[in-house]
């Protein structure tokens, strides 16, 4: 269970490490913010997602943002009780959302 903010750091470095290691020509890069909250960009494609973390009465809950290539506004806007971020959650962001193609735009 995510409970700081070094907690759901390791946690994201370990799974993009995890990810980096199944595909070795994967570009993602890591980085954290003064404020603790942590950012991992696909370098390919330039979609991120930005992490926070947050303490609501006694439960922890991670909020996360996708962007979209160079916009300034999140596509996505989530989060969920620490409990239920876990390896597999944060590993299906980056394989199914952060390293997926951009979505085509039609405006």
């Amino acid at each position: 269970m995510i409970q700081t903010f070094d907690d759901l750091h390791q946690l994201i470095q370990s799974q993009i490490e995890k990810y980096k290691a199944e595909d070795a020509e994967a570009s993602i890069k890591f980085e954290i913010a003064d404020n603790g909250s942590c950012t991992m960009y696909n370098n390919s494609n330039g979609s991120k997602f930005k992490f926070m973390l947050a303490k609501f009465g006694d439960e922890y809950k991670v909020g996360f943002a996708m962007f979209d290539g160079q916009q300034p506004s999140p596509i996505w806007i989530d989060d969920v009780l620490s409990g239920n971020f876990d390896e597999n959650f944060a590993y299906t962001l980056i394989k199914d959302h952060l390293m997926a193609p951009p979505e085509p735009s039609y405006w």
